[in-house]
């Protein structure tokens, strides 16, 4: 029995693969690869005939991939109990990354225990034994026949269950699987062999009639294949269907057909195969088998042969390489195969396809190489040019839009949003449409009405395809907010509208979850709402993203907090300013400048912790002894705690280094002259101020000089 892979789900893990992943999630994959490698060892022996070694190694293969099934299952279990614990939403649940990847891991591994265990059943010669072994692939078939998701999924598990039924002896259930598997046209040849083979042992024959026994079948390709390479179409299908069959039933079949082939139509090997024909049927039988990396070299060959069938069969094996190519990987060798394809043969029956999976395939190649661009929007072009009402144009429409808009390029992406329509890329072609129409607007020439329309628009969105497209829907709702924040002033309501509950509404919009914080923290502020806000920075304060403009942002913040304190006064403000010093003081714990450490500072002298504001000055003063600012602050400071001469001391520093007459030289003054008042030290305070007489030599200092005079007669008796 050749190896069977879960082609569909290995593709959809490879495709959320590319995210970051928890250590148990990304040892559940390293898992998973060495099983799979595993069991493509197994059906590798299995293809040479080596049952004594696939004897030996099924019975660990069967059970670890029972236990990693297992051990998925019950993680699968406890996730989908605890949301309905929590009376959650389930549908949300199964649409989440952390759902999804252990299920198709789940998925992959019971697939490939099915197949194990069948072969499993024919290796044994415990009747018992290989009776239980046929129920439980039987079993693991079933699960993937409840819905047709994947059709070469669907297809193969008819088929593999359709055997298992027929070792079974019940024979009209493996009619029933092998007759619509034989439908099938993946699995259509092979499945018609078996199909006969199980009418026969229903009729009353456990064994075939001889002359379709398989050395006699082979003998009958072997004369087939002369006929089929000569371009007699009969015999051509009858080769093909015959050689598929003939290989499908694994063991050392595969081998014996591939050589016959090669001996027939060549010299004995594949390379030497001088029929376009023959070329294509090896290239089938290697991917029937999951040798991908024969198809290559069977490609070169087919170039320099020139037959009749070259352009009926070229294409094909042409089509067949690009597709292993693209499975393993090599997304720009496809895109290569899928050119040359459409170059050589551009009304092949395969072209429509091949012009499609060329633009998927360089999509993915040039995130490695960005100056596959141009190829890639070529081919976009191309598709739609050739295909405008084909299954894809919505898709390339809607690629084609996102790359222009990537360029800054919305006068030309535009129209592309526009002709998606409908389907699985409108939300995100009407999303693509907005965010072209944010991307034009400045502070300068967009009206009031123009931004709020554009917030409604991307509100509306959201709220259409909450249900539908979850990252769509957090996307509009999160840009709407940022449009809002850019109006003049800010529309703090909205804001708050659209990101209030945002991170429970978009649980795996984890990327967005700190900037809709942070818009709705400062909108609360802005809005007055300080309790919220609070709520709102002890989660800000608690992340830990690598975000260069998180200081930045708290600074803002402090400062709108600090001015909104100072505006409403000692009680009114009280509120206000406690949330500055507790922004200010994260700023400073995270490496704030010294201006952070000022700000907080002078923050908490107002809130009344001079102890706490004398440290911080003291500390810029260590590092910036000339700071007339934080000497200011360390006088007031000092003052505030009863230490008059460290007052007196900081004023009189910034008295020498200040110009006289100045407004500086002046503040200083009359705060040496209340210290001295304030101490009993009147004549002092009186010398100074008559000293100070008319020496003003500026607006603020002519202010100052005349709250000197009116201390005049409280000091000098």
């Amino acid at each position: 029995m050749n190896r069977r892979r879960l082609v569909a789900l290995a593709i959809l893990a490879a495709l959320v693969g590319g995210r970051h992943v928890g250590a148990e999630e990304g040892g559940d994959r390293a898992t998973m690869a060495r099983l799979e490698q595993r069991a493509k060892t197994f059906y590798e022996l299995l293809e040479r005939g080596d049952r004594e070694r696939a004897t030996a190694a099924f019975p660990d293969l069967a059970g670890d991939l029972t236990s990693f099934s297992q051990s998925l299952q019950t993680r699968l279990d406890r996730m989908r109990d605890e949301v309905m614990e929590r009376d959650g939403d389930l549908e949300e649940l199964y649409r989440s990354p952390r759902w999804r990847d252990p299920e198709v891991m789940s998925l992959v591994a019971t697939y490939h225990l099915a197949w194990v265990r069948y072969q499993g059943a024919q290796l044994t010669g415990d009747a018992q034994k290989k009776r239980a072994l046929l129920q439980k692939a039987v079993e693991g078939f079933s699960q993937f026949l409840l819905v047709n998701e994947v059709p070469e999924i669907y297809s193969e598990s008819l088929y593999g269950r359709g055997l298992a039924f027929m070792d079974l002896g019940e024979t009209g259930k493996a009619i029933e699987d092998l007759t619509a598997a034989a439908e099938e046209p993946r699995i259509g040849p092979k499945a018609r062999v078996a199909l006969e083979e199980a009418r026969r042992r229903a009729a009353g024959g456990k064994q075939a009639p001889s002359g379709n026994e398989p050395e006699a079948l082979i003998v009958r390709l072997g004369e087939l294949l002369p006929r089929a390479g000569g371009g007699d179409n009969a015999a051509e299908k009858d080769a093909t269907t015959l050689a598929r069959g003939l290989a499908a039933r694994g063991g050392p079949w595969p081998a014996r057909v591939s050589s016959l082939v090669a001996e027939k139509l060549g010299s004995g090997t594949p390379a030497s195969v001088h029929s376009s024909y023959g070329l294509f049927l090896l290239a089938q039988l290697a991917v029937d088998r999951n040798r991908c990396d024969e198809t290559g070299p069977l490609a070169d060959a087919s170039t320099s042969v020139r037959d009749a069938g070259r352009a009926r069969y070229r294409p094909e094996i042409l089509y067949l390489d690009a597709g292993c190519r693209l499975n393993a990987g090599k997304a720009r060798d496809a895109a290569e195969r899928f050119a040359s394809l459409l170059r050589e043969f551009p009304e092949a029956s395969r072209a429509r396809e091949a012009a499609y999976y060329r633009f998927r395939a360089l999509d993915v190649a040039r995130a490695s190489d960005a100056e596959l661009t141009p190829a890639y929007e070529e081919a976009l072009t191309s598709f739609l040019s050739a295909y405008p009402r084909a299954d894809g144009a919505a898709e390339a429409h809607y690629l084609l839009a996102e790359l222009r808009r990537s360029r800054n390029d919305c006068e030309h992406a535009a129209p592309e949003y526009a002709a998606v329509g409908a389907g699985p890329f409108a939300a995100r072609a009407r999303l693509g449409a907005l965010e072209c129409r944010v991307a034009v607007l400045t502070t300068k020439t967009a009206a009031p009405s123009s931004r709020s329309e554009l917030v409604g628009g991307l509100r509306d969105l959201a709220h259409d395809v909450q249900d539908k497209d979850k990252g769509a829907a957090a996307r509009a709702a999160l840009l709407a907010a940022l449009v809002a924040a850019g109006e003049t002033p800010p529309d703090n309501a909205a804001i708050i509208d659209l990101t209030n509950g945002f991170e429970k509404r978009y649980p795996d919009a984890k990327e967005m979850h700190l900037r809709a914080l942070e818009l709705r923290l400062t909108a609360r502020v802005g809005a007055g709402q300080l309790d919220e806000a609070g709520r709102d920075l002890d989660a800000y304060l608690a992340a830990t993203p690598d975000d260069p403009e998180r200081r930045k942002t708290l600074a803002r913040l402090g400062r709108d907090l600090a001015t909104r304190a100072e505006r409403a006064g000692p009680t009114d403000g009280a509120p206000a300013l406690a949330l500055a010093r507790r922004v200010y003081a994260a700023v400073v714990k995270e490496g704030g400048e010294s201006r952070d450490r000022m700000m907080l500072a002078d923050l908490d002298l107002r809130a009344g912790d001079a102890p706490a504001a004398r440290r911080l000055y003291e500390e810029i003063l260590a590092g910036d002894g000339d700071s007339v600012e934080a000497k200011r602050g360390a006088a007031r400071a000092a003052a505030a705690l009863g230490d008059r001469a460290r007052a007196l001391g900081y004023w009189r520093s910034i008295l020498d280094a200040s110009p006289p007459g100045g407004t500086a030289w002046y503040e200083a003054r009359v705060a040496q002259v209340r210290l001295l008042a304030d101490d009993g030290r009147d004549a002092e305070a009186c010398e100074l101020v008559r000293a100070s007489r008319g020496r003003a030599t500026s607006t603020g200092g002519d202010q100052l000089e005349a709250q000197l005079r009116a201390l005049e007669p409280h000091v000098c008796h």
